[in-house]
Formats: structure tokens, C-alpha cells, sequence
């Protein structure tokens, strides 16, 4: 498992929730934690420091040495760092200039499409982060426990890429005594709005639950052969609230799974049930970005909706940024139905259809009906 572990802290009652899974981690494992703040100072570059700037720097430096400190009294080798950059691009210069295995940070989890992911340094760190990040939502209170297996779920779909989330889970169950659940949520088809009705979806809830079952259980006996505790659900439903419920009947500890790290464009058109997961706060989600899997649409710029400040984003405020999704008339056609369809969803938040309709509008107004669909952030 990780033996050296990136804690970013900044002072903070919200980031300081990662601590005790980053600290459970390396007293299991042996492992190392390595202590940072990323440091924002108003001096520029070849300029004096400034006192006010001296004194965030001695602000950051004890912070980060009492807890150094305390964690070295509980006998976990730590050191500390401050970094003078902005938070994602600190978070990931730490994490290979340290030899991370492993980010443990927590995170906002903010729902809406303006914050549809983790929070911009979260999502970013995601993003590029070249080894798995433990997120911690800020809701979060629940401690590992000391005296009984962790419980690890793993949502599997069928796809290569969920099964990414598997080597994790392994890591995790080498460090802990453990319980891996191996879950397949069957979701029944939305039937999009057609003129004054309902499109019609063939379906067969028995063939699909037939296969699910067969997968499920075929991952399940080879995890077994390894000598390993498993058991594999299949249910029926949407997947973020079946997995939610799963993990709450469950008391799972930890919710292991892969993501495409897409931002801006991408994420809303491609989905991401690890955005819902990780909203709804159920417990530490383990995200790992396969280095194998394309990214379409890494290119995409977040659309203007998107509401990062300048520090969040790491950019200039006065930078503009256009990119160009070649995207034909029907598929634009199908993201604006797409959107509409979610104020029909049972379940989705208010703040979510409002922001869908309000994008579903800006792009029947494009003024490239067909080709080409341009993105532009400030």
C-alpha cells in the first residue's frame, strides 16, 4: 500500500477531516505522511518580502510544525513543507517531487453544475494527479475503526475502466482487514421527452440483470481465489442513490472507483457517477484516473457557467481561452434534450435542472448550429 502519503492542509477545520484517514494509512502501512500548505504571498517575483507576507509565511510554518509534531508523537514519520504556489499546482509539484503514492485531501463536494465536481484545486489535482486521491467529503465523520475489517465498496458497470478502481481496493485490503463489495447497479432507461410524449426504449429488465449477475459474480470468484472477503449485489435503480443506500445499509468505510477526470464540457456530457457519489457524502471516495484512458475532450475549456476565481483556477483573470468541439447537429441536438430531461428526473436538485436549462438555452442560441460548438472561459 502507500508509503508515502501528500496531506495538504491550509488551517482549516475542513482540511484538516483528511487527517485521520491519511494517519490510519500510514500507521497500517509504515508508510510516511508528507505535511503542506500551499503559501499564496502578494510579493512578486524578485521583489523584496514584504512583512505581511513574513508573517503568513511564519503563520503557514507553525501550523504545519505543531502538526508534524503531533503527528511524530503518535509515532507516524512525518515532515512538512510550504509550498509558494497556487493550491492544485502545489498540491500536484508535491506530489512528485515527494514520490507521492497517495493524495489524502478533503474537499467541499459542492452540487450544482457550477460546482459539478469537487471543487476547482480538487478537480484539478484529479485531473493531473498521476497516482490515486483519497477525497474527503467536508460532511464526513466517520472514523475507520481499529477493531473490525474495512469495508470497501467497489461500483462496477461492465467497463475496463470501473475495473481500474479494483487495484485500489487490493491496496487497501493489503494495509487493512477487509471486506471488498462488489456492486452492479441495473439503471432501467430514461425515456427522453418526444414531441408531445414519451420516446419508446426497448428493454429487458431479465437479460440485463441476467448479465449483471453473471459479471458480478465472475469478478467475485476471482477476487475469492486470492483468498479475499467479497460479496457482489446487483440492484436496480439510478447509481448514485443505489450506491448511497448500499453504503449506508453496509456501513461501508471507503468507496473505491475510476473516473475519466474530465472537467468542464466533458464531465456534463459524459456524466460522472463519481460526482454524484462523492456529493451525496457517503464516505471517502478513492479516485483513480487510468493513465491509459482517452481523454476526448481534454482539450474543452470550462464553459463560462463554470464559476472559478482566478487563484482557483490558476489562470489570469484577463486571459481568455477558446476551444473549438467539432459536435454534429443531432448530437447537439440530443446534450440540449439531454439537459431538458433532467428537470423530468426524479431526485435531481433544483440549483441542477435550473443551471441544465439555462446552458440547454445558451446552446440552441449558438450561432453554429451544426460543425462545430465553441466554449469560451475568461
Amino acid at each position: 500500500m502507500s508509503k508515502t502519503i501528500l496531506l495538504p492542509l491550509d488551517g482549516s477545520a475542513l482540511a484538516d477531516r483528511a487527517r485521520p484517514y491519511a494517519v490510519a494509512l500510514a500507521r497500517r502501512t509504515g508508510g510516511r505522511i508528507v505535511l503542506m500548505e500551499a503559501v499564496a504571498l502578494k510579493t512578486l517575483p524578485h521583489e523584496p518580502t514584504t512583512n505581511a507576507d513574513m508573517k503568513v509565511m511564519d503563520k503557514a510554518d507553525k501550523f504545519l510544525t505543531d502538526v508534524e509534531a503531533d503527528l511524530i508523537a503518535q509515532g507516524i514519520n512525518a515532515q512538512h513543507h510550504e509550498l509558494f504556489e497556487e493550491p492544485a499546482e502545489a498540491i500536484l509539484d508535491a506530489a512528485v517531487r515527494y514520490s507521492v503514492d497517495l493524495v489524502v485531501m478533503a474537499t467541499h463536494g459542492r452540487s450544482g453544475i457550477g460546482r459539478m465536481l469537487y471543487g476547482s484545486v480538487a478537480d484539478q489535482v484529479l485531473r493531473e494527479a498521476e497516482v490515486p486521491v483519497l477525497l474527503v467529503p467536508a460532511h464526513i465523520n466517520h472514523a475507520w475503526p481499529s477493531d473490525q475489517p474495512l469495508n470497501i465498496l467497489v461500483p462496477l458497470d461492465g467497463s475496463p475502466l470501473a475495473e481500474e478502481a479494483l487495484a485500489s481496493a487490493l491496496l487497501l485490503s493489503e494495509a487493512f482487514p477487509a471486506k471488498i463489495h462488489l456492486l452492479r447497479v441495473v439503471e432501467p432507461p430514461a425515456y427522453p421527452l418526444y414531441g408531445d410524449g414519451y420516446a419508446y426504449i426497448p428493454y429487458d429488465e431479465e437479460a440485463d440483470l441476467s448479465e449483471a449477475r453473471r459479471y458480478i459474480e465472475d469478478r467475485a470468484a476471482t477476487l475469492r481465489g486470492r483468498g479475499l472477503d467479497v460479496s457482489a449485489t446487483v440492484l436496480i435503480g439510478t447509481a448514485g442513490r443505489t450506491i448511497e443506500a448500499y453504503a449506508r445499509d453496509e456501513t461501508v468505510d471507503v468507496i473505491a472507483m475510476a473516473t475519466h477526470g474530465l472537467s468542464g464540457v466533458g464531465r456534463l456530457v459524459l456524466g460522472s457517477v463519481a460526482t454524484d457519489v462523492l456529493r451525496r457524502g457517503i464516505a471517502p471516495v478513492l479516485l483513480v484516473r487510468p493513465a491509459n484512458v482517452p481523454n476526448p475532450l481534454a482539450e474543452v475549456a470550462p464553459p463560462a457557467f463554470v464559476e472559478e476565481s482566478p487563484i482557483d483556477a490558476g489562470i489570469d483573470a484577463t486571459a481568455e481561452r477558446v476551444r473549438t468541439l467539432d459536435v454534429q447537429a443531432e448530437d447537439l441536438h440530443l446534450i440540449v434534450r439531454g439537459l431538458r430531461a433532467l428537470g423530468h428526473q426524479p431526485g435531481t436538485e433544483y440549483a441542477e435542472v435550473a443551471a441544465a436549462q439555462r446552458l440547454a438555452e445558451a446552446l440552441e442560441r449558438t450561432s453554429a448550429p451544426e460543425g462545430s460548438l465553441t466554449a469560451t472561459s475568461r
